[in-house]
């Protein structure tokens, strides 16, 4: 936990307990609340900061009556306890995001974090070599930026039980504080904190891999302990390639008031397989999709292999392709979706 203070500056004068970060507002074991879905094109306002910020939200669309929970678990309790015999907590946000922590009088550190990716399942990473510092307590707007570098070991499965060193990097902050406006409620007593931070892991048939994390939560710690709007993104592939993965969420204690038109995407439905592939890939699309372009590029974008795809199983000979991770893009003019395939 080799942690640096940067731009220094004392708390602001005459902020309470209530208007920053401290050990008796950490959220506990018990803590619960169920957020509603916000449209992911949602902006995150990273330039919105200071310290008369105003995020509003009052006109972003949603999806009606779909919602998510965080919660604080006791981690003996979950399916990696085994992994992490020091944490205190275990933040469950949405069942995307596992965060494994301890407080104390001085701040919040983690022991590590729990991940679900598509190509590796779940991602099990232990920062047991040096523990990530999260917050220092008190932490309000004005107080030192956290900028902390960890290393530990990943646990994924490819095919079998792997495990591989890791190292890591966050900078944490909170950037702004002032009003958050939603659908019919403003609250004007907001700490958004900030934390993005960068994993970085060699994996065996992969490569040189690297998750990537902004995320924001809001907090009004008059309401609740627990954040009451969140703004992340994760990203995770090859190093300086094409992310695998690019998964962005964002949810508010408040229902919105419109809604995104949902039309099914039938092509998600496309098979591809066997994977991974060493001679030849299929892919299959669903009964209900007459016809559809594929496009294969490698994990730096480049495009190897494009068709167009009928009913019928489309086979696909790979053998000449390097080894690594490729992206299949399956389109009609009107949805597409994409699967990760490893060629072995």
């Amino acid at each position: 936990m080799k942690r640096n203070l940067l731009l220094v500056a004392s708390v602001l004068f005459g902020a309470s307990a209530m208007a920053q970060f401290v050990e008796s507002n950490a959220p506990a074991v018990g803590d619960a609340a169920t957020l509603y879905i916000v449209d992911s094109l949602a902006p995150n306002y990273a330039a919105e900061t200071g310290a008369s910020a105003t995020w509003d939200y009052s006109a972003t669309l949603g999806y009606q009556n779909e919602t998510r929970d965080i919660q604080i678990l006791d981690p003996t309790s979950t399916g990696n306890a085994a992994s992490y015999p020091l944490s205190t907590k275990a933040q469950d946000i949405a069942n995307f995001l596992l965060n494994y922590s301890t407080d104390d009088a001085t701040g919040r550190v983690s022991q590590g974090f729990v991940f679900t990716e598509a190509s590796l399942g779940e991602v099990v990473a232990r920062f047991e070599t040096d523990q990530a510092q999260l917050y220092t307590y008190p932490m309000d707007f004005g107080t030192a930026a956290i900028v902390d570098d960890y290393v530990g070991e990943v646990d994924y499965t490819f095919g079998v039980p792997q495990t591989a060193p890791m190292t890591g990097n966050l900078v944490a902050e909170v950037d702004g504080k002032g009003t958050l406006k939603l659908w019919g409620n403003d609250y004007t007593d907001v700490l958004r904190y900030k934390i993005m931070d960068t994993m970085h892991v060699t994996i065996t048939g992969f490569g040189a891999m690297t998750m990537a994390r902004e995320q924001y939560e809001y907090y009004d710690h008059s309401i609740s302990n627990l954040p009451i709007f969140v703004h992340t993104r994760v990203q995770f592939g090859q190093t300086g390639g094409t992310p695998m993965s690019d998964i962005s969420f964002v949810l508010s204690k408040d229902a919105p008031t419109e809604f995104v038109s949902v039309t099914k995407n039938e092509l998600e439905k496309t098979a591809v397989y066997p994977n991974p592939a060493t001679e030849n890939l299929s892919i299959q699309l669903p009964s209900s999709i007459e016809s559809a372009n594929v496009e294969i590029s490698d994990a730096l974008g480049r495009i190897v292999y494009s068709a167009a795809v009928d009913a019928s199983v489309k086979t696909v000979d790979v053998s000449n392709m390097n080894k690594g991770i490729y992206i299949v893009k399956i389109s009609n003019g009107i949805h597409s979706t994409t699967k990760n395939v490893v060629i072995k």
